[in-house]
């Protein structure tokens, strides 16, 4: 079986994938949920924004750089 996932990636100093989106750093077992449920990417961002993230001309940011005023 293949899976493929979408994750978004702050597109400032964190976009090396330091600050991702569902956060998968650390939690095997989030990523492997995150592979078995495949949302799409109109859910994640849906449930990035609920998080914190923001999204402003076709950039995506983490939470603490929505919070410095992006």
């Amino acid at each position: 079986m293949i899976r493929t996932a979408k994750f978004i990636f702050c597109d400032n100093e964190h976009g090396t994938g330091d600050m991702t989106y569902p956060d998968i750093l650390g939690d095997v077992e989030v990523l492997r949920q995150h592979l078995i449920d495949s949302p799409t990417l109109a859910q994640i961002r849906k449930d990035a924004k609920k998080n914190g993230w923001s999204r402003h001309q076709s950039a995506d940011y983490c939470p603490m750089c929505t919070e410095g005023g992006i």
